[in-house]
C-alpha cells in the first residue's frame, strides 16, 4: 500500500512541477473553451454560453487531484449579413494537487471571420491573473524549499492566446499557455524555490461524420505537452442521438480508459457524465475518477445545425 501511495504521490508532484498546465478534462469538447479561448462563441446560433464543471481524480485517495471551473461568454453579432463577430466571456478555474493549488480568472476576447459559408476562422485570447498557492502541513518545515516559500502568490499578466478553425463537419485549434508568467513568484513572494514554467500547448483536432438523420459521431482527439517534452494524447469518440442524448468512450495515453454521457435535462440546460477508469499502477489503489459538467445553452453537444439562418451564415456549432 505505501508503494501505491508514494506512486501516486510523485505522480501528482511531478505532473504539478514539469506540466504546470490547464486542469485536464475528459469532456475536452464539452469544455473547449477551457483549451482555447478561440473556441469561445464558435456558434453563431448560441448568443450566450454558461457551464461549469467539476473533476475528483482517484476518488477516496486524501489529497487526490481536484478541479472545478465556470465560464461564461456572450456573442456580439451585426444585424445585417454577417460575415464577422465578436464575442467576450469569463473564465474561472482552480485544480488542486496534494499541497499545490493553482487559481486561474481570465477574461476573454474572441474574433470569427467567416471565410466560407461553413467554416470559420476564429483568433481568442485569455488574460488574467494566476494565483499559487502552498499548503504546509504536510511537508517537511526544515526543507530550505518549504520554509522559504511563501503560501500564497499572484501573478500577471497571465496571457493565453489560440486560434481556430472550424467547418460544419470538422474543426481544429491550438493554443499557448504561459507565454507571460515563467515563474510561481509575484505579489506575495515566491512558491517554492527558483523554477521556470514552460510554455505548453494544446492542440485539438475533431470530426463529425452524420451517420442518419438521428446519429452523429464525433471523433476528436487533443495532444498537449510543454514544449520541450512529449505530448500526452487523447482520443474521444461519442455518438450524439436525435441533439438529446450522446454516450462516447476516450482513452488518455496510459493512464485512463473513460465512459461517457451526455443529455439534454430540459430545454438549454445540457449535463455531460464521465467516468475515468485508470489503467496504470493507480488502478490498485484509486482507480475512480469522477467529472460533471452542466451548460445553460440553446445548443446540445455536437449537434448539427441543419437549418439556415436569418443571418445568412450556416451554424458550424461543434
Amino acid at each position: 500500500m505505501k508503494k501505491i501511495i508514494a506512486v501516486i504521490f510523485f505522480n501528482f508532484l511531478f505532473n504539478w512541477l514539469v506540466a504546470q498546465q490547464f486542469p485536464q478534462y475528459t469532456q475536452f469538447i464539452f469544455n473547449k473553451i477551457g483549451y482555447n479561448p478561440a473556441a469561445s462563441g464558435t456558434s453563431i446560433n448560441a448568443p450566450y454560453e454558461l457551464i461549469i464543471g467539476a473533476r475528483t481524480q482517484w476518488f477516496g485517495f486524501t489529497n487526490n487531484p481536484k478541479s472545478a471551473f465556470v465560464s461564461f461568454n456572450y456573442n456580439f453579432i451585426p444585424k445585417r449579413k454577417v460575415t464577422k463577430w465578436h464575442n467576450v466571456g469569463v473564465y474561472v478555474d482552480q485544480d488542486q494537487a496534494g499541497n499545490f493549488v493553482h487559481n486561474d480568472v481570465w477574461l476573454s476576447y474572441t474574433f470569427h471571420l467567416l471565410l466560407a459559408k461553413k467554416t470559420i476562422m476564429s483568433v481568442g485570447l485569455f488574460a488574467g491573473i494566476k494565483q499559487f498557492k502552498l499548503t504546509k502541513n504536510n511537508l517537511d518545515r526544515n526543507d530550505p524549499a518549504v520554509s522559504n516559500s511563501d503560501a500564497s502568490v499572484i501573478a500577471y499578466p497571465d496571457l493565453v492566446p489560440g486560434v481556430r478553425l472550424t467547418n460544419k463537419k470538422f474543426f481544429v485549434d491550438f493554443s499557448i499557455q504561459q507565454v507571460s508568467i515563467f515563474k510561481q513568484s509575484g505579489i506575495g513572494g515566491q512558491i517554492g524555490s527558483p523554477s521556470k514554467l514552460l510554455p505548453h500547448y494544446n492542440f485539438s483536432a475533431g470530426k463529425k461524420i452524420k451517420i442518419n438523420d438521428f446519429d452523429n459521431l464525433m471523433v476528436a482527439m487533443n495532444l498537449h505537452s510543454s514544449i520541450t517534452s512529449l505530448p500526452s494524447a487523447e482520443l474521444t469518440v461519442i455518438n450524439y442521438y436525435n441533439k438529446r442524448f450522446a454516450l462516447g468512450a476516450s482513452i488518455r495515453s496510459k493512464n485512463f480508459a473513460s465512459a461517457i454521457v451526455q443529455f439534454r435535462l430540459v430545454k438549454n440546460l445540457n449535463v455531460g457524465l464521465a467516468y475515468d477508469l485508470s489503467i496504470n499502477k493507480v488502478f490498485r489503489g484509486s482507480p475512480n475518477t469522477f467529472e460533471i459538467m452542466i451548460s445553460f445553452s440553446p445548443l446540445f453537444g455536437g449537434e448539427m445545425t441543419e437549418n439556415a439562418v436569418k443571418l445568412n451564415v450556416s451554424d458550424c456549432t461543434f
